[in-house]
């Protein structure tokens, strides 16, 4: 996999190097030299220059890239302009860009990003999520009132069958897959009997979620 990486604050820095460490192909680009020279021997390539020129751009060869990540989270005006370049005029197929409030999200939506994230937004409310939850290891917020969730199976359930315990019927939540000594399940079959130490990745609504961790 390619990765074309703009801006090398604290955020495009460290997916840079989480990217190079999954064996990920890596392009740093900003216009400060000084963020370049201090990740240019971590990462396959790095390049100093503007991501709002498009004869810039041009000259990188994105076209060879799965994605690119506009990661200018503090210059509004740049982070919209780069993601509109990229996709109206470079017409790449996947742009990834970090927005630092929700009307930034928007103004990057509009501009044609296929994904505008807040990671500060989201870490917080996976935070608010598994802050003091036993059990509960990550969550992934949905709509608000309902997520995806990573929760330790309850001692409840221990020994009986998934269709005993009966997740869909008593707390409304969907079993999308059992983690069991670091082997991934995906749908596993409701004959499987609860083991010690399973954990399991739900789907539903939050109040359902909360009551199944109560259990």
């Amino acid at each position: 996999m390619h990765v074309a990486i703009f801006g090398l604050g604290r955020f495009g820095t460290q997916l840079a190097r989480e990217l190079v460490r999954i064996g990920t192909t890596v392009l740093a680009v900003d216009s400060n030299p000084e963020n370049v020279r201090a990740i240019v021997d971590e990462v396959s390539l790095a390049a100093q220059g503007d991501a709002t020129d498009v004869e810039f751009l041009r000259t990188l060869g994105l076209d060879s890239f799965d994605s690119v990540v506009v990661a200018i989270g503090n210059d509004v005006g740049a982070s919209v302009l780069a993601t509109l370049t990229l996709k109206r005029q470079l017409f790449h197929r996947h742009v990834l860009a970090k927005a630092r409030d929700e009307q930034h999200r928007r103004s990057l939506e509009l501009a044609g990003a296929d994904v505008a994230l807040n990671p500060e937004q989201e870490a917080a409310t996976r935070l608010a999520h598994t802050l003091g939850s036993v059990g509960v290891d990550d969550y992934m917020s949905l709509d608000g009132a309902s997520g995806i969730a990573k929760i330790k199976a309850p001692v409840a359930a221990q020994g009986r069958s998934l269709n005993e315990f009966d997740l869909i019927g008593s707390f409304k939540l969907f079993l999308i897959a059992r983690i069991r000594e670091s082997k991934v399940t995906m749908n596993p079959d409701l004959s499987d009997r609860v083991m010690s130490g399973d954990t399991w990745i739900v789907a539903g609504n939050d109040k359902d979620m909360q009551k199944l961790r109560t259990r």
